[in-house]
């Protein structure tokens, strides 16, 4: 249903690609900043597996934050788009050779070992102050998401620019929360 008042998905979408696109554009070095804000009370341990994205054109860069992850003891993985329109994941460390996966998402090599985060960074078109995401529309993050937290507990936190702050994310009721939200400016706890 169309509102006057809320903006819809696909229009917030078009809007916010923009905003992002153009805070990528004002502030490249955003991605190493997100190790300075990184949330102390979500940080993994040794041995945790930790996966996030290889970035795509515009958004903030988590590779700073996996590097670190990776000298500190931890598991890294990337996620692989699978044919049932969810995700998988494969370790892979800031270094290792990429292969173009589906949509043309930089992914591990096909024989990376698969594995279970603990903790996944997300990339992201908005969000808001209840951890509301929105994301590209294909429902990949979501379906992954529900499919993990059912397995077992994982810390899920939304890497953005924020820039790419709004009063509220519409959602639906497949639509899954980011337990944090990291920008280059500040943590946001939402729960």
């Amino acid at each position: 249903m169309f509102s006057l008042f809320r903006p819809s998905k696909k229009s917030l979408r078009r809007k916010m690609k923009v905003l992002r696109d153009e805070a990528a554009r004002s502030d490249p070095g955003a991605g190493q900043r997100l190790l300075e804000h990184f949330p102390q009370g979500a940080w993994p341990s040794i041995g945790d597996v930790v996966a996030a994205y290889h970035p795509l054109p515009g958004e903030i860069d988590p590779l700073p934050l996996l590097a670190m992850f990776a000298c500190e003891g931890a598991t890294t993985a990337l996620p692989v788009a699978e044919p049932e329109r969810t995700l998988s994941f494969k370790i892979w460390k800031p270094g290792d050779p990429v292969i173009r996966g589906l949509f043309g998402v930089d992914t591990p090599a096909e024989d990376a070992d698969k594995v279970t985060p603990d903790f996944l960074l997300t990339p992201m078109l908005a969000f808001d102050a209840k951890g509301r995401r929105l994301g590209y529309g294909a429902g990949f993050y979501d379906r992954a998401l529900q499919r993990l937290r059912a397995e077992h507990a994982v810390t899920v936190i939304g890497l953005a620019y924020e820039a790419q702050r709004v009063k509220r994310v519409p959602t639906e009721a497949h639509d899954q929360k980011m337990d944090w939200i990291l920008t280059e400016r500040a943590a946001y706890e939402t729960h």
